[in-house]
């Protein structure tokens, strides 16, 4: 069941990224709701955190391709009968993000605290004449990596995070602030900021790390 619940997390981005994967009969509803709000999701994201544990999570999207938070929820709607069937499939999508973000950022942090240990070591290397510049390049580009991926990662817990805050605001509007749907997708959404704003904190210790190690 958790191995469907995976695929169907990448299944659903890639297919509401690709032009013609669903007809949509609510879409010109839901998309005057979304309009002005965009979002672009560029290349292949997978991550398989600590040996194959945690979630993978996957977008894809042509170059340049785009999408209106209205549209995206329409899109996704149609694979469901009814929208009780529809929210339990986004609670358990952003389940999968929660899980795959809280793994991607525990192995972060560590490799923070071995990233600024090493940049000390390596710049007062460097200041004594002991270390050659090239070590410290190297060192950087490697770090450059580590950055690009927790961006990527980043830009599509944030694409995700607006989407899911839509669908919240569009249900509020018929359901009372206690219907359990309500409850369990507004659980997940507050976990996914608290994640994704995390995740951003750690992208900006591995900054501060490689502005150390300029030269």
């Amino acid at each position: 069941m958790k191995k469907i619940v995976k695929v169907l997390v990448v299944v659903l981005l890639v297919c509401a990224l690709l032009p013609g994967c669903a007809t949509m009969s609510d879409q010109n509803r839901t998309k005057a709701e979304g309009t002005g709000v965009g979002a672009v999701v560029g290349g292949l994201l997978g991550f398989a955190i600590g040996g194959g544990r945690g979630a993978a999570i996957g977008a894809a999207a042509g170059a340049g391709l785009g999408f209106l938070v209205g549209n995206e929820i329409a899109k996704r709607k149609q694979a469901y009968a009814s929208t009780e069937d529809f929210l339990d499939a986004e609670i358990a999508n952003t389940q999968e993000f929660n899980k795959t973000a809280i793994a991607y950022n525990a192995k972060l942090s560590k490799d923070v605290t071995a990233l600024e240990k090493q940049s000390k070591t390596l710049r007062a290397q460097y200041d004594k004449g002991t270390v050659d510049k090239k070590v410290l390049v190297a060192k950087s580009d490697e770090l450059q990596k580590k950055i690009d991926a927790s961006k990527k990662l980043e830009d599509t817990l944030a694409k995700e995070l607006e989407v899911q805050t839509a669908i919240l605001a569009d249900e509020k509007k018929t359901r009372p602030a206690d219907d359990q749907y309500i409850v369990r997708l507004q659980k997940e959404v507050n976990t996914l900021q608290k994640n994704l704003d995390k995740l951003r904190d750690g992208s900006t210790q591995l900054a501060q790390i490689d502005q150390r190690l300029s030269v």
